[in-house]
């Protein structure tokens, strides 16, 4: 019988005990359940919104994308009025890397309209937007550049394109062609030879840039700091002349 209340004895202190933990607990809910509820909703909504936002970026650049391929299409088709009217909008309205790509490609197909003064305008506001990146705003400046090679002073593009030929900046060789070609437009033959063999002699110059340096200065006669086996031009020489005599 002992054996028998004993048991009933620890049944009833457990039961007690039980009671008592699920009074404290009841209490602690009436105190801190609606903070404890409150931190579960925000950890909730925080997921939630933080797999919205990403869903609602992806959707949008792939809006984006698509609204650019329709645009290339376009330049595809031959249709570059509509093709630049269709980059020019989406530049307005992207927040990615798709609104500058954009302001570039209405420039060209502005261009391949026939309406230079258009593309002119926009690479010129590329270049003077100090919300773009520099190396975004330096190849505006640089490609406008080259819309006003013909027509430019030599002077004046030499001038314009200085900053560019930095050394740390990353047209650099672009626009040390162009700086070259002026000279050359300008008849300052030398001052050509000069630029044109910097490129073909910078190990960091783009391949295809130094290959077209290197054949622009052989037709003037080659480097103007070559030896007395070289292929510098004598004095008063015609260097396409010279060129032509120099042994291959």
């Amino acid at each position: 019988m002992r054996g028998r209340s004993s048991g009933h004895a620890d049944d009833f202190m457990r039961e007690v005990d039980e009671a008592i933990r699920q009074d404290r607990w009841l209490k602690l809910w009436s105190h801190y359940g609606h903070y404890l509820v409150g931190a579960v909703l925000a950890v909730l909504v925080g997921t939630a919104a933080g797999v919205g936002w990403r869903a609602w970026h992806d959707n949008r650049r792939q809006a984006e994308a698509e609204r650019y391929m329709a645009a290339v299409e376009l330049l595809r088709q031959d249709r570059p009025a509509e093709a630049a009217e269709a980059f020019g909008a989406l530049a307005q309205d992207a927040d990615s890397g798709y609104a500058v790509l954009s302001r570039l490609q209405a420039a060209q197909a502005l261009g391949e309209a026939g309406d230079t003064a258009g593309k002119l305008k926009l690479l010129d506001q590329l270049a003077a937007d100090q919300g773009a990146g520099s190396v975004y705003r330096d190849l505006g400046e640089l490609l406008a550049a080259q819309q006003k090679f013909g027509e430019a002073d030599s002077d004046d593009l030499e001038g314009q394109l200085e900053r560019l030929t930095a050394a740390d900046n990353p047209w650099r060789y672009s626009a040390l062609e162009l700086v070259a070609l002026a000279q050359l437009r300008a008849g300052d033959k030398e001052a050509a030879r000069k630029t044109f063999a910097s490129l073909v002699d910078d190990p960091r110059t783009p391949p295809d840039l130094s290959r077209r340096a290197a054949e622009i200065l052989a037709s003037l006669g080659g480097s103007p700091d070559a030896g007395p086996a070289g292929t510098a031009a004598a004095p008063g020489a015609d260097p396409a002349q010279e060129a032509e005599a120099t042994p291959r």
